[in-house]
């Protein structure tokens, strides 16, 4: 994993995700690539967007939650996403990038989401986003650099899809 000579790295939601989830196989790693790059002198950032995503994930009942989500402790982690990550705003100009790569990637139904992390990158004049699900953004290569999770020959290795 390359953690020099980027200033700011946009964290997509997967990340956050995994980095607060006890269950996930992707929980080591996550937490130890935010270390890595805070370590190396980078800047994390998230969006409004990214917490919004964080809180439908983590609020959704999983099945091997007998109790339900923990309210407390997703509230605990949004006060330490905002505290410890540069929260970048959505704006008119995030609004209008997205419709302009709308139109020139063909982006359909949900990969909005995804276009629009795109363009809250581009606005906030960052180039870097660190995910676990490089394929859905493999289409904005020319705008962004990809920094995987995992490289994807170690996720086979662990039996777990790249989601």
């Amino acid at each position: 994993m390359a953690t020099t000579g980027v200033d700011r790295l946009f964290v997509d939601t997967n990340i956050l995700v995994y980095a607060t989830n006890e269950d996930s196989p992707w929980q080591a790693i996550a937490e130890q690539t935010l270390e890595t790059w805070r370590g190396g002198g980078t800047q994390l950032c998230v969006s409004v967007q990214v917490l919004r995503e964080y809180l439908a994930v983590t609020t959704r009942p999983a099945p091997s939650q007998a109790d339900g989500p923990d309210f407390v402790a997703i509230a605990e982690n949004l006060a330490e996403f905002r505290q410890s990550f540069l929260l970048l705003e959505d704006t008119l100009l995030v609004s209008q990038e997205l419709e302009s790569l709308v139109q020139q990637f063909s982006v359909k139904g949900r990969q909005v989401h995804d276009a629009n992390l795109i363009a809250t990158l581009r606005v906030h004049g960052l180039r870097d986003l660190l995910t676990h699900n490089t394929a859905d953004f493999s289409r904005y290569s020319s705008l962004v650099t990809i920094h995987p999770l995992v490289p994807a020959s170690t996720a086979a290795s662990v039996g777990v899809a790249q989601t």
